[in-house]
């Protein structure tokens, strides 16, 4: 009798918590202190000490009262077929959390190719594809450099753009 108490007990104490739900298929049972612009603060059971974590990690909330608050969804990269679906980001709050896996730089020179936004694009293109490859779903842009003065040994302009590249 005493076991089935202390069971019911607990189970409502649990069960009376917040639930973080987060992209790598954790749950964190907790008491949410806090939901800032970029992540979400909170204790756990029986403790004082007030965690964080990125909201880049996360796919939904499930409060106390029932009432469940969706943060991101999560970006499944299979290869290099889904390159577009990968993001590009020069704020660096917007990798917080994730996991740096290796900086890149793609460097092109097209003889064909005269208009600069173009160039840009396709190397941000590149740059995207090679994350892809390697199972990444955010690029943290570093530079871009379009040299139209230094050309390459037959005259072509040359362009780079370096990127980190991260996955959950």
């Amino acid at each position: 009798m005493i076991k089935t108490l202390t069971i019911i007990l607990f189970s409502t104490y649990a069960a009376a918590q917040d639930k973080i739900f987060t992209h790598h298929k954790d749950s964190i049972i907790c008491k949410i202190v806090e939901i800032e612009d970029k992540s979400i603060k909170y204790k756990y059971v029986g403790e004082d000490l007030v965690n964080s974590i990125s909201k880049n990690n996360v796919s939904q909330v499930k409060f106390e009262s029932g009432r469940i608050q969706k943060f991101t969804e999560k970006i499944i990269i299979n290869g290099e077929s889904d390159w577009q679906k990968v993001q590009i980001t020069n704020i660096e709050s917007d990798v917080e959390g994730l996991t740096q896996v290796e900086k890149i730089t793609i460097k092109m020179s097209k003889d064909w190719i005269y208009n600069e936004t173009v160039k840009f694009n396709n190397a941000k293109d590149e740059l995207k594809k090679e994350a892809a490859k390697k199972g990444c779903h955010v690029v943290l842009l570093l530079t871009t450099i379009g040299k139209k003065g230094h050309l390459d040994i037959i005259d072509r302009p040359k362009w780079s753009i370096t990127g980190v590249i991260y996955k959950y």
